[in-house]
């Protein structure tokens, strides 16, 4: 059986971390956040006063913790304004794009069964010939609410809009719509909802 890939694109706060660790639990895939790789890299900067890495490892996949440089980052220290806003930043640099696409490519190609994967722009960019590309969306209020849980309210709406309109706007692999997608606004709708419907599109690819 060849490798399945699939993609989960979206704003922040929409849910893609949530339903993305159930979807790859359920179909026994690897799972893993483009988002916090970005984050622990910019967690390294802001603590070591640097702007570049020699070497990123995961040395764990649950809880997630990497290693950068010798330091190590778990993910429940990476929710802050700083890093928030040091990792928008660095998102928007090709040589950070470049590493973390590297490191991403690698885990699929090494991983068993296959790999779902989340981010900004896996469809569009890192993985354009996944087998199911997802795009998730809902309002600003109710991505600001899931936001605020998931960073123990360590996020406001003001940094959603901050974070989506520097996604939407940078000029390197802004957020779209990967081409082909599945869409799907999950405003009203359950976890179990999203991901029967996810599993029904999977089939008929």
């Amino acid at each position: 059986m060849s490798s399945k890939l699939i993609t989960l694109d979206g704003p922040s706060g929409v849910g893609k971390t949530t339903i993305g660790k159930k979807l790859a639990s359920d179909l026994n895939l690897d799972f893993i956040s483009s988002g916090m790789i970005y984050r622990a890299i910019a967690a390294h900067f802001n603590k070591k006063g640097v702007s570049t890495i020699n070497e990123i490892n995961i040395t764990s996949k649950n809880p997630i913790i990497y290693k950068i440089d010798g330091e190590t980052y778990q993910e429940d220290e990476l929710y802050s304004p700083e890093i928030n806003k040091k990792s928008s930043e660095i998102a928007q640099l090709l040589e950070i794009r470049n590493i973390v696409s590297n490191i991403l490519r690698f885990l699929y190609n090494s991983s068993a069964n296959g790999l779902v994967v989340e981010g900004r722009d896996m469809g569009s960019v890192v993985f354009q010939d996944a087998d199911l590309k997802i795009y998730l969306d809902a309002s600003e209020a109710t991505r600001s609410k899931r936001r605020l849980a998931q960073s123990g309210s360590k996020e406001s709406i003001e940094d959603i809009r901050t974070r989506d309109s520097r996604d939407i706007n940078r000029k390197i692999s802004p957020l779209v719509v990967p081409i082909n997608a599945l869409v799907i606004n999950n405003e009203d709708m359950t976890i179990e909802e999203i991901i029967k419907l996810i599993k029904e599109n999977l089939k008929l690819q």
